[in-house]
């Protein structure tokens, strides 16, 4: 890939224009709630994929620390979509959270996205029924600096 990707941590959630935006391009605008204010029983996120200064695409991260990161409303946008965007965004995300102490990833995969997080490493949690879930290796080597605060 020789896009030239930025990883950024945002200060405050999408406005709902454009995390409504990228619901829509996703098709999973009639799927998901509206979006909400910060949930009060843990720490949420929001990281973004830029390309040229443009949001491209955007995660929101539920960190759970030390225990786990639940990763919902990972979305690419469509035109960027089979480029490897997704992988590379997985990859900085495993590295955020490892930072912070973090060495499990959570998430359900919506609809017709097994294949993409399974190439991930993620596997079926065996307790909860459409969880996949992820041990990160504190060993793997770092492919970026950390986002500046």
């Amino acid at each position: 890939m020789d896009l030239e990707l930025q990883f950024r941590l945002l200060k405050a959630a999408p406005p709902n224009k454009v995390l409504l935006a990228f619901r829509k391009d996703a098709d999973a605008s009639s799927l998901l709630p509206p979006p909400t204010a910060a949930d009060p029983r843990g720490k949420v996120e929001w990281v973004a994929v830029e390309l040229n200064r443009q949001q491209i695409g955007i995660a929101r991260l539920e960190l759970a620390a030390p225990e786990f990161c639940y990763v919902s409303e990972l979305m690419i946008q469509s035109r960027y979509r089979g480029m490897g965007i997704g992988h590379w965004i997985m990859k900085r995300i495993e590295q955020y959270v490892l930072g912070l102490g973090i060495r499990r990833l959570l998430l359900v995969a919506a609809a017709g996205t097994d294949d993409f997080y399974k190439s991930q490493s993620f596997v079926q949690d065996p307790i909860i029924p459409r969880m996949l879930r992820k041990d990160i290796n504190p060993f793997q080597p770092k492919m970026f600096a950390p986002p500046l605060r």
